[in-house]
């Protein structure tokens, strides 16, 4: 994608909201993926702000990302 198409599908999106989507094909699956990722950085600042709130100690184990490896 060059910075021409790049500026016709964020003006699609402003245009027409996420429907546009549809329309961009796989570069529009690809930013609806990126757009529903899980914003770690917000959960871990949610979880501190918790825990200043709540009185608790707050330690790296708490806010750090809970990983399964697939066993």
């Amino acid at each position: 994608m060059n910075r021409t198409e790049y500026r016709q599908a964020r003006r699609l999106i402003r245009d027409n909201g996420t429907y546009a989507y549809r329309w961009l094909g796989a570069v529009g699956e690809a930013l609806r993926n990126l757009a529903n990722e899980q914003d770690w950085l917000r959960e871990r600042a949610d979880i501190v702000a918790w825990c200043k709130r709540e009185g608790c100690a707050c330690n790296p184990r708490q806010t750090g990302r809970i990983t399964r490896s697939a066993a």
